[in-house]
């Protein structure tokens, strides 16, 4: 049997302010620069996806 794992996709739940709000605030209160700019990256890509999705 052989299981197959998709990479998990954050900016597939980001789909309103209020949890991109919450996100990036967790991500700051980290104080991870790295991960700074993946969350920034996520929060581009689901912006995009939705905006996308209206038009």
């Amino acid at each position: 049997m052989t299981i197959e794992l998709r990479e998990f996709d954050t900016s597939a739940y980001l789909d309103n302010e209020e949890l991109i709000a919450e996100y990036l605030a967790q991500v700051l209160a980290d104080g991870d620069s790295d991960e700074l700019l993946v969350a920034i990256t996520n929060i581009a890509k689901a912006r995009s996806t939705t905006k996308t999705a209206r038009d």
